[in-house]
């Protein structure tokens, strides 16, 4: 008579499951997601590390994402892309002068991009599997600079038609406005807290440097 093989479960995966009555709602994904990611970066994470990650069942993660990329994409989403969702509308309604509205852009940028330690992880992930997998860097390209530089672009023309800036070519490569910004995150992913940087005077000084490179210059 055989006896019948019993399978031993790991009473450390069977608590988690019993902690989450709720397991598998996308918020928790997308929180063990990028918690993988941000450990062990894209190639080397697997949907079912995500899973054991958040104690969440591998089924329950293909319910609501489709695959790795697709779940990439969603972390991507989530960390950032809510500041860019209303940036068009809000940069065409805006009331206020062009010189407010840039100053306004730019204190967003620092507050959700460089002074946000997820999306520095994000962007640290990027800059070192982006060449083996440009699929991640057109995801963040669509999602997050396309609409950004569109913005500042209609900032600048707002600010040339109000008589507020000189036209230069700094039209046709708004990103040069947020440069000094991407330095900052540059900095604070190589050296970290062992050589800080005030941002906040850090930006303050950006912000100079930007507005009086594109004022129009008074002769007195």
């Amino acid at each position: 008579m055989k006896t019948k093989k019993l399978t031993q479960r790991n009473p450390e995966n069977a608590s988690r499951r019993g902690r989450k009555p709720k397991e598998g709602r996308p918020q928790e994904i997308l929180a063990a997601a990028f918690k993988e990611f941000a450990a062990n970066g894209y190639a080397a994470s697997r949907v079912e590390d995500v899973a054991e990650r958040g104690g969440i069942a591998k089924g329950t993660i293909y319910l609501y994402f489709k695959d790795k990329e697709g779940l990439f994409r969603a972390v991507v989403r989530s960390m950032i892309r809510p500041v860019f969702d209303q940036l068009i509308p809000f940069v065409e309604n805006f009331s206020g002068s062009a010189e407010a509205l840039l100053s306004e852009l730019q204190a967003r940028h620092y507050a959700h991009v460089v002074k946000n330690a997820k999306a520095r992880a994000i962007l640290r992930l990027l800059i070192a599997e982006g060449g083996k997998f440009p699929q991640l860097s057109d995801i963040f390209y669509r999602e997050i600079i396309e609409p950004g530089v569109t913005a500042l672009r209609q900032v600048l023309e707002k600010g040339e038609a109000s008589g507020e800036f000189r036209k230069t070519k700094v039209k046709d490569f708004p990103q040069m406005l947020v440069a000094p910004g991407l330095l900052a995150v540059m900095w604070k992913l190589i050296l970290g807290a062992r050589y800080s940087l005030d941002l906040d005077s850090y930006m303050s000084a950006h912000r100079e440097f930007v507005l009086h490179s594109l004022k129009k210059q008074v002769n007195s």
